[in-house]
């Protein structure tokens, strides 16, 4: 089970659940030995049902809440710090390869990471990650050269990525089955709210103003100081999950029963606040595990993934990860670059020129000021230089950031109460995108264009609901494969759109708008051959 849904458990209502319909949570064996006499053991969902649901699992989802909350924090911020290190002298292009490269490394490792977790544990995945993590994005505050600030972070987000799948299945393997939904929707919610968390962290930090000389050549500034602060919530997610215990169902699964048991008791004596003893579970019985053969890791991941792109499977692969790209493509891509669009539509508005988006950072008529605060002494109206280095997040960014993504946040909360209609909505959050993305060329003035342009972005609310569909239209054995792939088409989508956004649309800004609504559209015609919703029977209260 743990190996299929390492990545899934990101699902709110779909998540691991497909087992509450099949059978009985109170459901006993009996194995007989050899002398003829009964020993009952305890399936294992039974046996966490006994421990209840309490303060043990509350830290945890709490702690792992964090950990998601912090990768997603470092991933975003980063594009911030991108944004304002002047001191790097970054062309548009080099902003797209530093602000990309995080992306790289999620599509490189997951799955490695996913096969590390399934063999080493959840808690060991998360510790060793989070910790390296944390090291190597402090150490990224120092880099004297781009490439150098570049090559550090590709590694740390090689060992932050791996808590994509560890948490949510720490948690699901940890807490009882009728809580595990809501827990779930909890912690994705809140990896919406990384961007908005980000901006809260940034705006103070970069209000600073200081400069100190550390080594070679180095000045320590405030975007510096912000590389630190953006990786501190990752240091106190290790620190915090240390002191939580390895998922009992990794655990049994291993064969290592007794020390499943072991940690059982334990979140039971915390839950209740009672003695381990009294825990009446004595033996596991653990149906799901099954014998693996003997192969390569390579040749593993042929045989998991080959018949997903075999008829009858490929048309529906085909169609979903066409989806996936398009969503994480649109989202991801333009949310990175919105920080340093937004910080130049406001530097073009103190020089008295009007128009929508486009206008104010088309390169025709540019304005190249030596340095923002002169900006407004401009005779001329006219566009600023994609190139220009403010240095600092602007209020309307930050308010912007905060708003938009506290909206989709509890957007995503109430999409999630619609299992069944999952295909309509997917299709008009899809729609609702392209027609901003044309609208927003259409406005005569900023504030109309710029609110399009955060509508634009979003398509993040059709991921949870595209992750459903993986769990739904696939065999349960390959579920976890196709969900592990998905995400890596959608960061691999993102690292091009991102380079893409960056050669673009400072020069040919209304076309990339049209032809990326054009796309999104696209998105949606094949939105309307998923198959119709049914409503699942779970959530019928059956």
């Amino acid at each position: 089970m743990s190996a299929q849904c390492h990545i899934t458990h990101k699902l709110h209502k779909s998540v691991c659940v497909e087992t509450a319909g099949k059978r009985s949570v109170r459901k006993m064996t009996v194995a007989t030995n050899h002398f003829g006499k009964e020993h009952a053991g305890t399936d294992f969902e039974e046996a966490l049902s006994k421990t209840g649901n309490g303060i043990y699992n509350v830290l945890l989802v709490v702690t792992c809440s964090l950990i998601l909350l912090a990768i997603g924090v470092d991933l975003f911020g980063f594009s911030l710090v991108v944004t304002a290190a002047c001191d790097l002298d970054l062309t548009i292009s080099q902003k797209g390869i530093l602000t990309s490269i995080p992306f790289i490394g999620i599509l490189l490792v997951s799955y490695l990471w996913g096969y590390v977790s399934d063999t080493r544990g959840r808690r060991f995945s998360l510790v060793v990650s989070m910790q390296v993590s944390f090291v190597l994005s402090s150490l990224c505050s120092v880099c004297p050269t781009w490439q150098l600030l570049g090559l550090l972070k590709f590694i740390s987000v090689c060992f932050s990525c791996a808590a994509n799948s560890a948490t949510y299945t720490l948690v699901g393997e940890s807490c009882i089955q009728r809580m595990r939904s809501k827990y779930m929707l909890l912690m994705t919610c809140l990896i919406l709210l990384s961007p908005a968390a980000a901006a809260v962290l940034t705006y103070p930090t970069l209000k600073l103003d200081f400069r100190t000389e550390i080594w070679f050549g180095v000045s320590f500034t405030p975007w510096r100081l912000l590389t630190i602060i953006l990786a501190f919530p990752s240091g106190v997610g290790a620190l915090a999950i240390y002191f939580f215990h390895e998922s009992p169902k990794f655990l049994a699964n291993c064969g290592r029963k007794e020390e499943a048991l072991e940690v059982l008791r334990c979140i039971y004596a915390m839950n209740h606040k009672q003695s381990k003893e009294e825990y009446e579970v004595k033996t596991l019985n653990m149906e799901e595990r099954t014998s693996r053969k003997d192969m390569s890791l390579v040749r593993a991941v042929f045989e998991q993934s080959a018949p997903l792109f075999r008829p009858p499977l490929l048309w529906r692969t085909v169609q979903l990860f066409y989806i996936v790209a398009v969503v994480y493509i649109t989202n991801n891509t333009f949310l990175v670059w919105l920080a340093h669009i937004l910080n130049l539509v406001k530097l073009a508005l103190e020089t008295s020129a009007t128009g929508n988006i486009c206008k104010l950072i088309s390169t025709e008529n540019v304005v190249n000021p030596i340095n923002a605060t002169n900006v407004a002494s401009e005779a001329t109206p006219a566009a600023i230089s994609p190139e220009v280095c403010v240095g600092a997040i602007t209020d309307n960014v930050m308010f912007t950031l905060i708003a938009s993504q506290s909206i989709f946040s509890f957007l995503n909360f109430v999409i999630s109460y619609l299992p069944h209609r999952r295909k309509a909505v997917l299709i008009t959050i899809l729609c609702l995108s392209s027609l901003s993305g044309c609208l927003l060329n259409l406005m005569p003035e900023p504030l109309s264009s710029v609110f399009f342009f955060v509508i634009f972005t979003c398509t993040c609310l059709g991921m949870g609901i595209l992750a459903s569909y993986f769990v739904d239209l696939y065999p349960t054995s390959y579920r976890g494969m196709v969900a592990c792939l998905s995400i890596m088409v959608g960061r691999g989508s993102t690292f091009v759109g991102i380079n893409l956004v960056g050669n673009l649309l400072f020069h040919h800004c209304q076309v990339t708008f049209y032809s990326w609504s054009v796309l999104v559209l696209s998105s949606a015609i094949a939105a309307c051959f998923l198959p119709p919703d049914v409503l699942p029977k779970y959530a019928a209260g059956t």
